[in-house]
């Protein structure tokens, strides 16, 4: 049995994409949206289970007042048959009991007060948000007290992303300090160029919200710039409101003027979403452990990565990306790693990083830092920017993709199967070439000795179903890399990649051919606001 096909519909993808974003967002009103959610599935299964999936969540687990910010991006339903990529963004507020007492949805929006969500003990569930004539259903998955992993669960819409619980003492000030930040916007057409961008970059911002300084690399349609300063007057935050919302605007030498609405975390972690595209997502996080050179990354560091974009050839979605690599700490040679991805469908598997994987810091000190990966001749070019000695965000130089990325030290340097033990909350989005979009969301259970059950919700092409219990197998191919593959009775071989933090976190990509679909995963524990796989 495939785990890319459980629960799959055969049916064609008859246009995959059309008309201007803008345009198609303008026409998908309410009532046209009513209409497609009025052929919803009704008999969905959100809380899913299975043996040795166990658990003490609730609905008490959304606290009762608790604030929540979330971020998707996948394809949707468009009134001419076919369907676009979308972003979304909202904040929600619950009562502990099962009820949604405030949403505020920036893709759809409006301000809604009447929704609900369920719990299982497991930690999966369903998020509904009703209003006049229609609703939309988020299946979600916990990875602790304070954040989860999301899908769109409903025939007109194929999504994936992650949710936070808010910090409602971080909302009377704008941000204030020095931050990274990575964007992402998808293509909106059948092409890249001059369409799909990718940001990443570090700025500071004074006790008023006003951004005094920044630097930033753009990838644009494939080709990317240097790197460019702006000045005192780039850019401003808001002060958010009591939902914790604000805006960010900025402007760059380039002439580009951006907007974006800005959701409060913590006063270290911002969410971005682009409202007048609905195409572009982004975060921002405070930096620390600066100024960088090579030696601020510690020698024999092992660092895993995740990475998404878009393809001049498949556009939306075409490749993603995952690894890990080695630094020396000081001269600036990556001494070991692996790299794995899927591009356009063709996947590259466990590449060996061989002699002429380096990284180099800028000279300026601000985290910047040049990458190149040799992976066993498939050279990959990246640019970071490190948040603190232990995280970044980058950009991957290409001119035949848009994609971008995070990166997280890891906490061990030898690995087993011992290493990835638990239950394990995980999403994941992207397409398989059918063609058709699958989302999923649920628990993985690893019992340490190389044994995996799964339960999830599945979403593909709007068929939405809960294929059951899995079983599979794991193995670690290498003691040092923190790569492990997990196996769910796919003829194909490997249907799982995944590279652990050695923290009970990891950035997962499915490697079958003609499958582009990625995410990641996290214990069910108290985590930070972090969690890998975000849009």
């Amino acid at each position: 049995m495939s785990f890319k096909n459980v629960g799959s519909s055969q049916g064609s993808l008859s246009k995959k994409m059309s008309g201007g974003v803008k345009v198609s967002l303008l026409a998908l009103s309410l009532p046209a949206l009513a209409l497609l959610v009025a052929c919803g599935s009704s008999n969905n299964q959100f809380g899913v289970g299975c043996r040795g999936t166990t658990g003490s969540f609730s609905n008490a687990s959304l606290p009762a007042n608790s604030q929540w910010a979330y971020e998707l991006s996948g394809d949707i339903a468009n009134t001419t048959g076919g369907s676009m990529p979308y972003a979304e963004a909202g904040v929600f507020t619950s009562n502990g009991n099962g009820g949604i007492t405030a949403w505020i949805d920036d893709f759809y929006g409006g301000t809604f007060t009447n929704g609900s969500y369920t719990i299982s003990p497991n930690g999966t569930g369903q998020i509904t948000i009703n209003f006049s004539g229609g609703q939309v259903n988020l299946a979600i998955t916990m990875t602790g007290t304070a954040s989860f992993y999301l899908i769109e669960a409903d025939n007109f819409a194929n999504a994936s992303g992650t949710a936070f619980q808010q910090d409602t003492t971080a909302f009377a000030a704008p941000p204030n300090g020095t931050f990274v930040f990575r964007t992402h916007l998808t293509t909106g057409g059948s092409s890249i160029t001059n369409a799909s961008v990718a940001s990443v970059g570090v700025m500071t911002v004074n006790s008023s919200g006003v951004v005094t300084g920044m630097n930033e690399d753009v990838l644009m349609g494939g080709s990317n710039t240097s790197q460019r300063t702006l000045g005192a007057t780039g850019g401003s935050f808001t002060t958010p409101d009591s939902t914790g919302r604000g805006t960010f605007t900025y402007s760059d030498s380039a002439g580009r003027t951006v907007s974006y609405t800005y959701y409060v975390l913590n006063a270290s972690t911002y969410l971005l979403y682009d409202s007048v595209s609905a195409l572009a997502l982004g975060r921002i996080e405070a930096q620390s452990g600066g100024p960088f050179s090579n030696s601020t990354l510690a020698a024999n560091s092992g660092f895993v990565f995740g990475s998404h974009g878009d393809t001049a050839l498949t556009a939306a979605g075409g490749v993603n990306s995952a690894g890990q690599f080695v630094v020396d700490g000081g001269v600036g040679n990556i001494t070991s790693g692996s790299y794995d991805s899927v591009q356009d469908g063709t996947a590259t598997s466990n590449a060996a990083l061989v002699t002429g994987s380096t990284y180099a810091a800028d000279a300026s000190g601000d985290g910047r830092y040049a990458v190149t990966l040799n992976a066993n001749g498939v050279v990959v070019q990246d640019v970071f920017y490190m948040v603190s000695p232990n995280r970044g965000f980058f950009l991957v130089n290409d001119s035949t993709k848009v994609e971008d990325g995070t990166a997280d030290l890891q906490t061990t340097s030898s690995f087993s199967n011992s290493n990835v033990n638990g239950q394990f909350g995980f999403g994941m989005g992207g397409l398989d070439f059918t063609p058709e979009f699958v989302d999923r969301s649920g628990v993985i259970v690893a019992d340490g000795n190389g044994n995996l059950t799964a339960a999830y919700v599945l979403n593909v092409f709007g068929v939405v179903t809960s294929p059951g219990c899995l079983s599979g197998t794991y193995t670690n191919g290498s003691n040092s890399n923190g790569r492990f593959q997990g196996n769910f009775g796919s003829s194909s071989g490997v249907d799982l990649v995944f590279y652990m933090t050695g923290t009970g976190q990891g950035y997962v990509i499915q490697e079958d051919t003609n499958v582009e679909i990625w995410g990641g995963m996290a214990t069910q524990s108290v985590v930070p606001p972090v969690l890998p796989g975000g849009f």
